[in-house]
């Protein structure tokens, strides 16, 4: 009995792990309609395409911006950045726009 569990965990263990890769090679691939896996997509967006978010602030590097954000947060304002065809914006929701604003003009 000992002797068949002995031998039977490992071969479990490698078809598992076997199955694992085909699977994984499988969703990964580039095959013709392209990877099962969501790509992201990196490229500079429209300033105004973010829903509700409101554009207060662009700045020339992801870390200026990260910055600015810090600064927003710092007074409990939610902010976030993202990569336009400008530069890197910052972006707040409408109830914050005129805190930001103000707060962004001031420093």
């Amino acid at each position: 009995m000992f002797a068949e569990r002995y031998f039977l965990f490992p071969v479990v263990a490698l078809a598992f792990a076997g199955v694992m890769v085909l699977l994984c090679r499988w969703a990964f691939s580039k095959s013709r309609r392209g990877s099962l896996v969501r790509r992201v997509d990196d490229r500079p967006a429209e300033r105004d395409s973010f829903g509700l978010l409101i554009d207060v602030r662009t700045e020339n590097s992801h870390n200026e911006a990260r910055i600015t954000v810090s600064k927003l947060k710092d007074f409990g304002i939610k902010a976030t950045t993202a990569r336009t065809k400008d530069g890197w914006t910052v972006y707040v929701w409408p109830k914050d726009e005129a805190a930001a604003r103000g707060l962004l003009d001031t420093h």
